[in-house]
């Protein structure tokens, strides 16, 4: 990767430009550390109308809206900026064009602009001291901003009264920086490369060391091995892409080689990611907080996957993978690489969830599917709207607004759904996901399997519902984009939309429930895949009625590809599915069985880590099973009494699969419990789950 790639452009939420050409390098007011500090700021002569806009008192905050600049500005939010943008103010780069064009321009009015650019940094610092800056001036996105126009300044400014005082700013920036941590999201990980700058340009030897390894711990905390991110937003994993790649410029910049080439090899891991995150038109698919966009330029290598798709094959390394499943959370399949315009190929989503997300950008959406064939989206994703603390930014996070199972009550975000299955080969995708999130609040467990089949170009969904507290039903819900298209009949749906060149194109969905269709509303079929902008579509439900302690079940069958038909058989002993689609016929084992087989899932804890002689502790378990009934497990409280587990008791479970006791401590030292779970007699399917084991440490009576 050349140093030379330097990635700047405006501030589009998760966007970058394509980077600057080296030819930049050698005008006035071009400087390699300076330019990957922002995203925000034309490079040099380019941004000649921008600063003699902000010249005239009207500066473009893009997305965020309009900021109106006084001559004393006050500093206080306008009614031209969203929340954002109003927070944003206080990040200051956007002032920077004034400096960087007016050393370019050199001139009478190049002056002018540049002292302009002094006069509005200094009067932010008069207006907000330290001690009276806010959590939102100090927030780790607008305090790393800032932080980044004072090392411009303090490296470009043509007075050394003003280099001085911007190292002096970036001296009590730098403080507030350090006190960071390597927690957070994208914004810890621009704060972290803008303070190494600082710490560069201003600070001591051991600032420099540990902010350099701080970006390093962020840049390898925030994405997986695998490449995925961890904020539940393939887009924002991509702008902390471009991060990183800013980050190793400046690393290059300054010297720091080995830092630079651990960077290097992170970037490098995340191409394939990105490549199978890509709908065939190229776009991101729009999953939590990601907006429809393209993988920019100057970002990944010239033989990566990741450059295959943004060139439409024209460059870069063929994809292979057709299925592939991340621990961030997603599972992307397709019917293979298309180089060119690609209106043929069929691309599918499904959010597992599996692992720790941050909360910031992930919306509550495990189960949620897309599917975009033939060169048209059928099922979308609501993206992210805009973050203007609107009842519509909140409601495109809800489950509610996602091609997803809906349940009655709201989802725990903080419980993440579970793969039980996921395998892909040249004839058959199969994932599976139990999501837990609606016990808690309304008691409902839920499974969804997805399959592609192949050979016959079908997307098969077979969703499992289980009520352990009271009857209800659940939605099974698919969003149709605006344009998309529905007429229902029995259980067909017949969906027709336009394809980048125009051409009309139809897609069938065969259900086992009963399909109804209506117009989106503001909670669900709003869609604002572009930022600052919504549209509505429509909304298809297929109702799955569960009673309390039952499972039920519905299949779904998607193609393009002609009209579809599904039949329950058997495989091998196993239930299963024969689908077909025009005559062609598939069949495969169904995950009925498979979720029968699996073991109880068992939460336990007491009450208290110390006690007395004599005391009594409270344990309390909750098991529960997709599929079998709490009634059909044994329960047993262990503790472990001269190496080896003897039982306390055999506890009783509520519907719910709760269960509690208390155990009166007898003797004192360390005491160690587990719950174990097996199937009762008759039960068959059940493997023995135990828990994690429990330590309460007991004090002699006083």
């Amino acid at each position: 990767m050349s140093a030379t790639l330097a990635v700047s452009g405006l501030v589009v939420v998760q966007a970058v430009a394509t980077p600057a050409p080296a030819a930049a390098a050698a005008t006035p007011g071009y400087d390699t550390i300076c330019e990957n500090m922002h995203t925000l700021g034309s490079l040099t002569r380019a941004g000649v109308g921008r600063a003699r806009s902000i010249m005239a008192g009207t500066v473009d905050m893009n997305q965020y809206g309009t900021m109106r600049l006084a001559t004393n500005p006050s500093w206080k939010p306008q009614s031209g900026l969203d929340l954002a943008g109003d927070r944003y103010m206080h990040s200051l780069h956007w002032a920077l064009p004034l400096l960087k064009t007016g050393l370019a321009l050199g001139d009478s009015e190049g002056l002018a602009m540049q002292r302009r650019f002094t006069a509005i940094v200094r009067d932010w610092v008069a207006d907000n001291p330290p001690k009276k800056r806010t959590y939102w001036q100090n927030h780790p996105q607008y305090l790393g901003f800032r932080i980044g126009t004072f090392v411009c300044m303090n490296r470009l400014a043509a007075s050394s009264i003003d280099r001085a005082w911007a190292a002096k700013q970036l001296k009590v920036e730098l403080a507030k920086a350090l006190a960071y941590g390597t927690y957070g999201n994208n914004t810890t990980m621009n704060l972290k490369l803008a303070a190494y700058a600082g710490a560069k340009q201003a600070g001591t030897e051991a600032q420099r060391t540990t902010l350099r390894r701080q970006a390093l711990t962020v840049a390898a905390r925030l994405a997986h091995s695998d490449g995925s991110d961890l904020e539940g937003a393939p887009g924002y994993g991509l702008y902390l892409g471009t991060i990183m790649h800013r980050t190793y410029n400046v690393f290059t910049a300054y010297g720091a080689a080995s830092s630079a080439s651990s960077i290097g090899s992170m970037i490098a891991a995340r191409s394939n990611f990105f490549a199978a995150a890509s709908r065939p038109d190229r776009y991101l698919e729009t999953i939590g907080d990601t907006h429809l966009q393209r993988i920019p330029a100057g970002v990944f290598g010239s033989t990566s996957a990741a450059e295959w798709v943004r060139t439409s094959g024209a460059s870069g390394r063929t994809p292979t993978r057709t299925y592939s499943r991340y621990a961030g959370g997603y599972t992307f399949g397709r019917s293979g690489w298309v180089a060119g315009v690609d209106t043929s190929s069929t691309f599918y989503s499904l959010r597992t969830a599996d692992r720790y997300a941050l909360p910031s950008h992930r919306h509550a959406d495990t189960t949620a599917m897309t599917m975009f064939s033939d060169g048209v989206s059928w099922v979308a994703d609501p993206g992210p709207y805009a973050y203007n603390g609107s009842s519509l930014r909140s409601a495109v996070t809800r489950r509610n607004a996602h091609s997803a199972l809906v349940a009655p009550g709201t989802p725990n975000r903080s419980v993440y759904g579970q793969v039980k299955a996921s395998a892909g080969s040249a004839y058959t995708h199969r994932t599976c996901v139990y999501d837990p999130g609606y016990l808690g609040s309304s008691g409902f467990e839920l499974a969804r399997c997805v399959y592609y089949l192949r050979g016959i170009d079908a997307v098969v969904v077979e969703d499992l519902v289980r009520s352990t507290k009271v009857s209800g039903t659940v939605q099974q819900q698919w969003v149709l984009p605006a344009g998309v298209g529905v007429r229902t009949s029995g259980h067909w749906v017949a969906l027709s939309g336009k394809d980048a060149n125009g051409a009309t194109r139809s897609a069938r969905m065969l259900t086992t429930g009963a399909p109804r269709a209506s117009a989106g509303t503001t909670t669900a079929g709003i869609l604002g895949q572009v930022y600052g902008a919504s549209s509505r579509g429509s909304v298809v439900r297929v109702p799955i009625p569960v009673r309390t302690g039952k499972t039920a079940r519905v299949v779904t069958v998607f193609t393009s590809s002609g009209t579809p038909s599904v039949a329950r058989t058997t495989s091998g002993g196993r239930k299963a599915l024969r689908v077909a689609v025009n005559g062609r016929a598939t069949t495969i084992a169904t995950s009925v069985n498979e979720f029968a087989r699996l073991a109880a899932k068992v939460s336990f804890g007491r009450s208290k880590a110390k006690a007395r002689v004599g005391q009594k502790v409270r344990f309390k378990a909750r098991v529960t099973s997709l599929g079998l009934p709490a009634k059909r497990a044994k329960v047993v409280l262990q503790e472990r009494r001269k190496g080896k587990w003897r039982k306390v008791r055999t506890l009783r479970t509520s519907k719910s699969g709760l269960a509690a006791t208390n155990v009166k401590m007898t003797s004192k030292g360390t005491k160690r419990f587990r719950v174990v779970v097996r199937a009762k007699q008759g039960s068959k399917g059940w493997r023995t789950v135990t828990s994690v084991t429990r330590t309460v440490k007991v004090k002699k009576r006083r």
